[in-house]
């Protein structure tokens, strides 16, 4: 029984502690070592021993799956940890959080497929791992076609953007890719639908992670009528998306979207006439000189922009 608890203690006290864990749960793990180690010439019956152990595995590893980028993305089914802050409220479509900060990476973005919804969670992380409390963020949904777009402010990097390619599997997405922006303390993405989905924002701390939910949205899903598209040219992603934005600034409904072919463009909004687009036209290059910047493309409603260049 003796060398049964020896062994016990040994496994207990090289528990590692993942660097990634918020500083508060190191903290606990760490003063819970120290005072098992204070107490060794205390005999403690084997259960109760074995039952300590037991429960510091559990805390190191429930708490590692959510924090640590690699147990995070194998880990499908592990609820978000941490304190809910916020069940986002939305208005036309639009609503944001977070609180201001500068430096932070949004350092992965996992996605769980759960019974009858998918759940995509973005988590924040600063230098040293142990980022709190969200950045301040933006999440707006549009038709015409479908699209989410995420914004991150006080965002110097974006680790996560390789894991855009996994939120393809779900069954609600069709696409998501990162976009251009000039502003180099913010991160934005897209995440483009098959079909109108019913969603849910929550905003949690300590870890620092925002949970988007999908599920399917109930009702007729309105068939494909004519829209009539202000835009740009089809060009790669760069600076010209960028360029263009600020030239619209100001204006409602301006957002970057990605057309058939992979390549990007700007749209200062759409219409349900061809007259209302060219009205539209008409004031925008009175009011903000864009000259021939925009031109009017009729598509379906639920259709991804055409590849349009210059040449054509």
């Amino acid at each position: 029984m003796d060398n049964q608890l020896e062994r016990l203690q040994k496994a207990y006290n090289d528990i590692e502690i993942p660097e990634e864990l918020s500083q508060a749960s190191r903290k606990g793990i760490e003063r819970g070592k120290r005072y098992k180690q204070q107490k060794r010439g205390i005999k403690m019956s084997g259960l109760k021993w074995t039952g300590s152990v037991a429960a510091a595995v559990i805390i190191s590893f429930t708490v590692g799956v959510n924090t640590v980028p690699a147990f995070a993305d194998s880990m499908n089914q592990v609820p978000v940890l941490g304190k809910l802050v916020s069940v986002l409220k939305f208005t036309d479509g639009s609503a944001g959080g977070g609180t201001i900060q500068d430096g932070v990476d949004v350092n992965f973005i996992s996605l769980k497929h759960q019974k009858n919804s998918d759940q995509m969670i973005l988590n924040f992380a600063n230098s040293d791992n142990t980022q709190d409390l969200a950045s301040s963020y933006n999440v707006k949904f549009t038709d015409n076609p479908y699209t989410m777009t995420v914004t991150v402010s006080g965002a110097r990097n974006f680790s996560a953007v390789k894991d855009l390619e996994t939120l393809k599997e779900s069954k609600y997405v069709q696409d998501a890719y990162p976009l251009i922006t000039l502003d180099d303390s913010m991160i934005r993405f897209n995440v483009t639908f098959k079909e109108p989905v019913a969603y849910e924002v929550k905003e949690y701390k300590d870890p620092a992670q925002v949970a988007i939910t999908l599920k399917d949205k109930k009702g007729d899903v309105e068939e494909g009528t004519s829209i009539y598209s202000l835009r740009t040219i089809s060009e790669p992603s760069g600076e010209s998306q960028g360029m263009a934005e600020e030239m619209l600034f100001g204006l409602e409904n301006v957002r970057v979207l990605k057309d058939q072919k992979g390549l990007f463009l700007v749209e200062a909004g759409y219409f349900n006439t061809e007259a209302e687009a060219l009205a539209q036209l008409k004031k925008i290059q009175t009011e903000h000189g864009v000259g021939d910047l925009l031109f009017v493309e009729k598509r379906s409603s639920q259709e991804i922009p055409q590849s349009i260049s210059q040449a054509e």
